[in-house]
């Protein structure tokens, strides 16, 4: 519970946050204005112009762009063009981080690409050909992560990959094959969509299917992009931090307004909120907008990586990944996913309560997100999201990752609560007297990954890299 002086900061700030038309103009902005910020894109350096000159405007004197280097990729025309049994090209677009190359092979139809269904093959039945795989869960009702499919296709000797979106509305699906802060693809990949990709099966009526994949797009090693970040000096626990972060980036095909400007233009009006009150708060709060989270997670793991001295002050990593919240199919509550500690369940419960907000509160594992390279350090962490539907095993990320993420999809009514929820969450707990949660040592993060399955994915992802951080 806050005491009165804070439930009096608490009032004033959601009052500043409904009434304010602010996050709205910047959502509309860098969407309608600036446009996808994808990593290596003129939009994204006007992008983390446009946001520290706006956490200035807000105050934030030390808004700052964090620079870091990593490995650049730029969009480049694919093709796909079947050649027996029968003559016919289907329109594809690159998957992000694939090198550029043509190859002509034997298509082999591995149903949704998942783990189980690589395991049920011999891998010679894989090597030279071209991998077919679904973005649909999997047979036994898990969703596979698509670098997970595109890592088993490299594993058995693919010479190229297809990945098929199982959403209609001729969407071919884009998405990173590989962590750009570590390396490129080693094969060229594209995104077909439902209908043309099963176009492609029914022609070939269970014969042999052949065909020739071009990708024209280009891998950039030494690139360089930025985190924008900006701080609120705490008070008696000034040298304790929660981190608030999340990333503006989005992917090159649409507007990339769900997936994660939402995130973003959160995290700035919270920062905005907020600001008036420094001085009020025990806790120190770093406030982080992360570059290039499409491209395999590599402006988070980046910025770890360039302060990761810092990192035993990190109180809590509270990650924004909104994209769930702005879909107009009804209100969507806020929900929270704890990966570590699960302790901190039953504190986020409470606080739950108190508000009376009905969110929920799940415990889980991810790495496909900013969260994790904090995560990997030892850090609670936790990501804010949307609350789970029933539908949403089946549907996956919907419109995310296609050329339909956009505005029209966006609901800043939801987002406004979403601002409000985690504008109380940060009250307590940048207040609260007693330790927020220990860190949780990397024997025992290991271990928690070899048990649940999640060292094997991480490493076909040729993201295993417990003992560094990049």
């Amino acid at each position: 519970m806050l005491d009165e002086k804070l439930t009096k900061i608490e009032r004033k700030v959601i009052g500043e946050i409904w009434q304010s038309g602010e996050m709205r103009e910047n959502h509309y902005f860098m969407a309608d204005e600036l446009g996808s910020r994808f990593a290596g894109t003129e939009s994204e350096k006007k992008a983390i112009e446009h946001m520290v000159n706006k956490l200035k405007e807000y105050g934030y004197e030390n808004a700052h762009a964090d620079p870091f280097k990593y490995y650049g990729w730029t969009r480049g025309p694919a093709s796909l063009t079947v050649t027996e049994p029968y003559q016919k090209e289907f329109p594809v677009i690159s998957l992000a981080i694939s090198p550029g190359g043509e190859v002509e092979a034997e298509v082999i139809d591995l149903g949704t690409g998942s783990p189980e269904e690589f395991e049920a093959i011999d891998p010679k039945e894989v090597e030279g050909k071209i991998v077919l795989a679904s973005s649909a869960t999997s047979p036994a009702g898990k969703r596979v992560h698509r670098r997970t499919k595109y890592g088993y296709a490299v594993e058995y000797g693919a010479v190229g990959f297809i990945f098929m979106n199982h959403n209609p509305g001729q969407l071919p699906p884009t998405g990173s094959v590989r962590p750009a802060y570590r390396l490129g693809g080693e094969i060229p990949g594209v995104g077909i969509s439902l209908e043309h990709g099963s176009h492609m099966r029914r022609l070939a009526k269970g014969r042999s299917l052949k065909a020739k994949l071009t990708n024209q797009s280009r891998l950039n090693p030494d690139t360089e992009s930025a985190n924008v970040v900006c701080e609120l000096e705490g008070s008696s626990k000034k040298d304790e931090w929660i981190v608030i972060g999340g990333h503006f980036d989005g992917h090159d095909i649409a507007q990339g307004a769900m997936d994660n400007l939402s995130g973003t233009v959160v995290i700035m009006d919270l920062a905005r909120a907020l600001k008036k009150y420094e001085g009020k708060f025990k806790r120190s709060i770093r406030f982080i907008c992360f570059a290039c989270e499409e491209i395999g997670v590599t402006g988070s793991t980046s910025y770890v990586d360039k302060h990761v001295d810092e990192m035993k002050d990190v109180a809590i990593m509270l990650n924004l990944e909104l994209g769930g919240l702005a879909n107009k199919d009804g209100t969507q509550h806020a929900a929270f996913t704890l990966f570590q500690p699960t302790s901190l369940k039953e504190k986020f419960e409470e606080f739950a309560d108190e508000i009376g907000y009905p969110m929920t509160v799940s415990t889980g594992t991810s790495a496909a997100s900013d969260h994790w390279p904090f995560y990997m350090q030892g850090i609670p962490a936790v990501t804010m999201g949307s609350e789970p539907s029933p539908a949403q095993l089946i549907v996956g990320r919907g419109w995310g990752h296609t050329t339909a993420d956009m505005m029209d999809k966006v609901d800043p009514r939801n987002l406004q609560e979403g601002v409000m929820v985690i504008a109380r969450l940060v009250l307590r707990l940048a207040n609260q007297e007693e330790k927020i949660a220990d860190h949780t040592p990397l024997e025992e993060i290991i271990a928690h990954l070899e048990k649940t399955g999640m060292k094997k994915t991480l490493k076909i992802q040729k993201k295993w890299h417990p003992h560094s951080t990049r």
